[in-house]
């Protein structure tokens, strides 16, 4: 089993080229299952792909942007304040 937990990153959604939004279920089978498709496809990472409706599509998508905007925020509102760099001219005074 030591394979199946050094894999590649999973998709946990994907857009199928007619519209609809599939949701990836991998982590919800059976390790046996997964150990089977593995031996019979060849190839890491798997996606087993579940068509949501398109209301459930909207709302995961809703809650995606959620989650990456909170995200984002915590990234660069952590990040230290840069001081905006002094000119080496001085404004002339206007008389």
């Amino acid at each position: 089993m030591a394979l199946l937990r050094a894999k590649a990153h999973q998709a946990s959604i994907a857009a199928a080229s007619d519209g609809s939004v599939l949701l990836n279920v991998i982590e919800l089978v059976s390790d046996d299952l997964r150990t089977r498709l593995t031996e019979q496809l060849g190839s890491l990472p798997i996606f087993v792909g579940v068509p949501l409706t398109q209301k459930d599509a909207s709302d995961v998508i809703e809650r995606l942007d959620g989650a990456a905007a909170e995200a984002s925020a915590q990234l660069l509102g952590s990040r230290p304040k840069k001081r905006p760099k002094a000119s080496g001219k001085r404004a002339s005074k206007r008389r």
